[in-house]
């Protein structure tokens, strides 16, 4: 199994509204695009992030008003911390980093995780 968008393993989802337009948008449940959306300007502006993948609620069916957003970041220099300024509105955000995660965690994202922003182009 690859590494990231297994989408075999996924729902398709509709988009919200036709201002969402994140990379596999359409495996991000609704409920979670509009801040997956404002993420973007953050990963554009810091030149550090290599890629973000949303896992967990946010890429499934049982999402709900309540879940979390779990976001983990691949950077290029694990020693600079990454800084947004999305979820203004007080939207939980699960941050993970891709070079400080455990191994069991790590499998769980690679093989359930959606990238949302690549930067290099690695993961389309």
């Amino acid at each position: 199994m690859g590494k990231y968008n297994n989408f075999r393993l996924h729902f398709t989802f509709w988009r919200k509204h036709g201002g969402i337009r994140f990379l596999n948008a359409e495996y991000v449940h609704p409920l979670k695009q509009d801040l997956v959306q404002e993420f973007q300007r953050d990963f554009e502006r810091d030149a550090n992030i290599k890629a973000a993948i949303v896992f967990g609620s946010g890429v499934e069916f049982r999402c709900n008003s309540y879940s979390d957003l779990d976001l983990c970041i691949e950077r290029y220099d694990p020693e600079k911390p990454f800084h947004y300024d999305a979820a203004g509105n007080g939207e939980a955000v699960d941050i993970i980093y891709a070079d400080r995660m455990g191994d069991r965690l790590r499998r769980e994202i690679e093989e359930k995780g959606i990238v949302v922003y690549d930067r290099e182009g690695t993961y389309v």
